[in-house]
Order: C-alpha cells, then sequence, then structure tokens
C-alpha cells in the first residue's frame, strides 16, 4: 500500500466522513471478521433482518399493504424460510408502476436517494435508496473490493462509462483527495483514447484497473496488439457484466494479475463477488439471494432466476425482485478463503440473453458467446440478435484473418447449435457500440423464456 493511500485511509477519509455525516465507516468496521461467521449464525441475522423489513413495509407503504393483502399473505405468519414463497415476486414493471406507493411514509424525502439503471433490457427502472441503506452499500462493497487487494486512498484505474469526477470542482476535489480515479470514459474507446490512457497510467501507475468487463478486455487486447506494456496493478475488479473466460485470460496475461469477478446491480448494489480462490460468493451482508425457476427454488448445478431482498432499504423497500438475470448455485459448502456466504457456481447472463431454438431449447448467450469466439477467431466483435423463435442476426465486425472459411465455420456453428429449423443472417458493420451506460451485450433475445 502507498503512502498516500494509507494518509488518505487514516486521516482524509475519517475527516471526510466527518464532514458529511457518513457512518460508511463505522460500517465497515462491523463487517470485519463477519463473513467468517458459521453459515447458520448469518442465515439467522439474515431472517431476524427480513422479519424487521416485513413489518415495515406492510406498515408503512401502500404498496406492500395492498400487495401481500392481495396474495393472502399476512406478514407474521412468515415463519420459515419456505414460507418466502408466499410473498409475490417483485418485476421491473411493478418498480415502474408503482414506484411512489412504494416508497414508506415514515422515512423523510430528504433521507431518500435516487437511483437510476441503464435500461439495458429495456426502459429503465428509477427508485430510490434511503440515505443509511446507502451507507451500507458503500461500506458492503468495499469489503469486498478488498479482495482485490485495494483498499481506501488507493489510486483507480476506471474504466467506466461517464465517469463524474471532473463534473465540477467539489467532484474534482473528491476525486483528488479521496476517491482517485484515473478515468477513461468507455464511450470513448479510440484508438487515441486508449494510448492516451496508456501514457497517463504509466504516468501514475494505478494500485488496481476496475471497469465493465467487455472494456477491460478491449483495452487489454489494444495494449497487447500494439505491443504497449509496464502497466501492472496488483489487481483487477471486473463488474456490471458478464465476464468471459477468453476475455478473464486475454486481461491477466496483458497485465500480470488476476482478476476480481464481481456481479451487483444499480437497485441492490452488490450481489456477489470472487474471493481469490474463484468462488463467487453471495453477498449476505445486506442481501437475500434466491434461485428460481418456475417460482420454486432450484437445485445446485441448475439455472434460475436470480430474485433479491435488499435488507436494509427501508426507505423504498424491494422485496424479492427478480434483477433479470439467470445464476447457478454451487453445491460447495465451504471454501479456503474462510468467507462461508453461499456461491454462485456460474452467472448464465441476463434473461434476455437467452436465445430460444424452434425446438424448444434454451441456450444462454454467454455459452454462445464463448463457443462462437473460440472458433471463430477472424471474427473482431460479434452480437447475436434474435427476432422470432426461427431467426437471428449476427451483426460482425471483420478481424484482419477474416475469410471465406470464417463465413463457413459460422453457418457450421450456427447449423450446430440452434439446428435446421433456425435461419440467420449477417450483417457486416464497422462497429458495435456500448449501450450507453458502457456496457456491452453480446446476445439479445426478445423471446420470452422460462426465466423470464
Amino acid at each position: 500500500m502507498s503512502f498516500t493511500g494509507s494518509l488518505i485511509r487514516s486521516i482524509v477519509a475519517p475527516l471526510w466522513a466527518m464532514k458529511e455525516g457518513t457512518p460508511y465507516l463505522r460500517h465497515l468496521q462491523r463487517l470485519d471478521g463477519a463473513k467468517r461467521r458459521p453459515l447458520q449464525v448469518v442465515q439467522e441475522d439474515q431472517w431476524q433482518k427480513l422479519q424487521q423489513l416485513l413489518s415495515h413495509a406492510v406498515s408503512n407503504t401502500d404498496f406492500y399493504e395492498n400487495r401481500f393483502s392481495q396474495a393472502g399473505v399476512i406478514a407474521d405468519i412468515i415463519k420459515t424460510w419456505a414460507d418466502i414463497q408466499q410473498l409475490p415476486l417483485l418485476t421491473k414493471d411493478d418498480v415502474r408502476a408503482y414506484k411512489e406507493k412504494m416508497v414508506a411514509r415514515n422515512i423523510p424525502k430528504e433521507q431518500l436517494v435516487p437511483k437510476k439503471t441503464s435500461g439495458s433490457t429495456g426502459v429503465s427502472v428509477e427508485l430510490f435508496v434511503d440515505e443509511e441503506s446507502a451507507q451500507w452499500k458503500r461500506a458492503v462493497t468495499i469489503s469486498y473490493d478488498r479482495w482485490s487487494g485495494w483498499d481506501i486512498g488507493e489510486r483507480i484505474g476506471a474504466i467506466w462509462g461517464n465517469p463524474d469526477c471532473y463534473q465540477n470542482w467539489r467532484s474534482y476535489l473528491r476525486n483528488l483527495l479521496l476517491i482517485r480515479h484515473i478515468p477513461l470514459d468507455t464511450l470513448k474507446m479510440s484508438p487515441e483514447n486508449m494510448r492516451e490512457y496508456y501514457t497517463r497510467l504509466k504516468r501514475t501507475p494505478p494500485s488496481i484497473l476496475f471497469g465493465h468487463a467487455h472494456s477491460l478486455f478491449l483495452f487489454a487486447q489494444f495494449l497487447e496488439q500494439n505491443g504497449l506494456s509496464g502497466i501492472h496493478p496488483k489487481g483487477i475488479i471486473s463488474t456490471a457484466m458478464v465476464l468471459h473466460t477468453f476475455e478473464r485470460a486475454t486481461i491477466e496475461r496483458v497485465f500480470g494479475c488476476k482478476v476480481t469477478n464481481r456481479y451487483g446491480c444499480e437497485e441492490v448494489s452488490l450481489i456477489a463477488c470472487e474471493c481469490k480462490h474463484g468462488n463467487l460468493h453471495l453477498n449476505c451482508d445486506t442481501l437475500l439471494v434466491e434461485v428460481l425457476r418456475d417460482g420454486k427454488p432450484v437445485a445446485p448445478g441448475e439455472p434460475g432466476a436470480i430474485v433479491v431482498t435488499d435488507l436494509t432499504n427501508y426507505g423504498m423497500p424491494m422485496i424479492r425482485y427478480k434483477v433479470g438475470d439467470v445464476g447457478v448455485l454451487s453445491s460447495k459448502t465451504d471454501c479456503p478463503c474462510g468467507c462461508t456466504y453461499p456461491i454462485l457456481e456460474s452467472l448464465e447472463g441476463r434473461v434476455a440473453d437467452y436465445v430460444v431454438t424452434p425446438d424448444g431449447s434454451y441456450i444462454s448467450g454467454i455459452s454462445l458467446t464463448e463457443n462462437f469466439a473460440m472458433y471463430l477467431p477472424g471474427v473482431k466483435q460479434m452480437q447475436i440478435v434474435q427476432e422470432a423463435i426461427d431467426r437471428l442476426t449476427f451483426s460482425i465486425v471483420k478481424g484482419e484473418s477474416f475469410s471465406e472459411q470464417t463465413v463457413s465455420d459460422l453457418h457450421r456453428l450456427a447449423l450446430e447449435r440452434f439446428g435446421d429449423r433456425m435461419t440467420w443472417q449477417i450483417e457486416y458493420v464497422d462497429s458495435i457500440q456500448s449501450e450507453s451506460s458502457g456496457k456491452y451485450r453480446f446476445c439479445i433475445s426478445k423471446l420470452q423464456n422460462p426465466f423470464s
């Protein structure tokens, strides 16, 4: 750790928190050792928090009072983990339609922090998080980010969309003295901007790199292809989208350090984080996470829709919220890292990333991307879009080794993966742009599937 980082951790950060009146550092202290508690103790803590949240939601929000009443559910009769399935699931459409009715009457409006999702799977979602919950989320995120080798005050190379550290003099000063981001806007990742960013990182080396999985990959690929070296952070945090195996391999090879994969969403913040042993542990500090198919819990090893309950957000309770992603729980019950929290075996991507074939099969867009990337080296960039049950479009950016053989290989792979009842077309494009959030989608299906 650097001298400057140590100074910020011991002096600047506590003084700044005192000035803002933010308790995240106290919360961070309470989290020390929490992840090593016996799982039974962790679950008892979650259960107590859930009971308090349900009672609060029914007593102080019109939405949950009406929703539970219509479903014939009384919060007081939720006595076991199995009883939770009586609680209705919360969808993005619910949040969009009933946001105001979901806000708690007993939380002052000045204590509500507005949040907005990127809308990358459709229309964006707007919600509120109470200030106390926001500070818990801040502390929890830091506690997991430390797994990468980073700590408060250390410099971060942030490859992120719409960086806000230079919006005004206050944000500039905060970034200079506390946050210490060196930003690269993922919406402006031209060769010129990436070369300039490389020069900045050489001049002011970061402790870690942080950013969208695909953006980190693009930057690593650019450096490798142009023979640029010498950027050696202690760690890398990949977040905001699924990290592919081929992307991880390139990133770790170029920067010479391990990637810490992180999973979360704007609505509830961090959902899971990878430890140094490669296990993606669920965040049990502030969330209750379920994995469901057709509304029922799935067995370990089976894919299901990820459903989360935010145990800290009393301002606008998010109870059994379908985040829109599909994951697989692991059967592992322990980890060499010492964290006792349950493990996600894999993150299969978004619900809308699943391709539905004419014969009724469901194929994860993540596995498709891995497969096509491995066997189509002549393709620089690719996106699969499904508009109908029997029709796909492959948008392709040609690489230097692209040839007629690449096209033949693509047709062969498509026939193997989707069957002869599926039709497809190829569209050649100069580039495939990231969305406004800076995220990049490999696969988009507009059809319903069991996880929807």
